[in-house]
């Protein structure tokens, strides 16, 4: 039983550390489930990411880098759509946007 338990609690914590470093989904982020994403809906769902990762003691020093909705609202009609967001995280993905994880590091 006691190996039980702790083999569950490497599971989920596991999963837990996974889960927080993956890309939000477009449903993340629409909250009235409309289809588009507002500057207020993208604001609160990135302030509740900073919130969330800065009460599990992740550090933050990349937080600056986030992107602007002026930078994945490429149409400036002033909503973000499922297209939108998934090429700008793609183009984040081929190490085409800034953010997180696509620098030569320091010193380098």
């Amino acid at each position: 039983m006691k190996k039980l338990l702790i083999a569950f609690l490497i599971v989920t914590s596991a999963f837990g550390a996974w889960k927080g470093n993956m890309m939000p989904l477009f449903s993340d982020f629409d909250l009235n489930k409309n289809g588009e994403i507002t500057q207020e809906e993208f604001d609160g769902m990135h302030q509740q990411r900073m919130q969330d990762r800065a009460e599990d003691g992740r550090m933050m020093r990349n937080a600056a880098n986030s992107p602007l909705f002026s930078d994945i609202d490429t149409d400036k009609n002033g909503l973000i759509s499922a297209e939108e967001l998934k090429a700008h995280q793609m183009s984040n993905r081929r190490g085409g946007g800034k953010g997180m994880g696509y620098g030569k590091g320091m010193g380098r």
